[in-house]
């Protein structure tokens, strides 16, 4: 992500957290075990969604470590949504996973971050490393979005292409795959967990104006490859980016308004209780 906390934060969406809100309630409902938790939030961003959601919605929670591998992200989150109850940290936790989390964590959570793994092996390895027995783990976010068929076709122009070198680390498994929730149902279950639900909807998202869907798409652009852009193309840019951006499901309404058709991911698993 383009580290710019305050454009990325400001620009969200209503419905997309009417919707992690709804989705939350609905899967924490269902999750049985300790009266006290200990919560991991990965990938936790600027940290709107940790306190302004996650904490209402776990009433037994003692406490949240939420991390982030952007420093800039982390540290407007400690800035702006600090809570006595949540501790943030800049961590990779798919490269440095800290010794003492071993069997720590009641659950984890992953708000739109998960798209971000490219090792799923990997990582589910490390869920199991860091969940007590029977824990869970809940991702809600994206499996498919106009930003991701966007950067692809412009990274094939001519104009383009050279700020969008190494695109393809930045879209997901979620996107590329034709069947991606069967897939990971297989191999979570090979991976040692119970897959609760893994499943994929189309969900109309609305902006509340043309500018604001703009800034908060140009607020995901990869870093490295923005950083690229000269100041006197960036104009230019904007341009392109908006014109492409509207062939893959932006729609203006009369209310000014604006609308974009995005495939949200839901994944719930439940740890078996072997302590391996």
């Amino acid at each position: 992500m383009n580290p710019k906390p305050a454009q990325y934060y400001l620009n969200r969406s209503k419905g997309e957290y009417e919707w992690m809100e709804s989705r939350l309630s609905h899967y924490v409902s269902k999750m049985t075990g300790s009266e006290w938790d200990v919560v991991l939030d990965f990938g936790c961003g600027p940290g709107d969604v940790t306190k302004n959601i996650l904490l209402s919605h776990c009433p037994n929670l003692t406490k949240i470590i939420a991390v982030d591998i952007q420093p800039d992200l982390v540290n407007f989150a400690k800035e702006t949504f600090g809570h006595e109850r949540i501790e943030y940290m800049i961590l990779d936790i798919t490269e440095n996973t800290p010794p003492q989390w071993g069997k720590m964590f009641d659950k984890v959570f992953a708000f739109f971050s998960f798209h971000y793994v490219k090792d799923f092996i990997k990582f589910m390895k490390i869920l199991r490393g860091v969940l007590k027995p029977g824990g869970y783990f809940l991702s809600l976010g994206l499996a498919s979005a106009p930003h991701f068929s966007t950067w692809l076709e412009m990274s094939k122009t001519e104009e383009w292409k050279e700020y969008f070198i190494g695109i393809e680390k930045y879209i997901p498994a979620t996107y590329m795959s034709k069947d991606f929730c069967t897939e990971f149902k297989k191999l979570s279950d090979e991976c040692g967990f119970v897959p609760i639900a893994v499943t994929s909807s189309v969900v109309p998202i609305t902006f509340d104006s043309e500018k604001q869907v703009m800034d908060f798409y140009v607020s995901v652009l990869p870093e490295d490859n923005v950083k690229q852009l000269k100041l006197e193309n960036f104009d230019k840019f904007l341009e392109d980016y908006r014109r492409v951006l509207n062939k893959y499901g932006l729609t203006y309404n009369a209310d000014g308004t604006v609308t974009t058709q995005t495939t949200l991911l839901e994944i719930c698993l439940q740890s078996t209780n072997s302590t391996n």
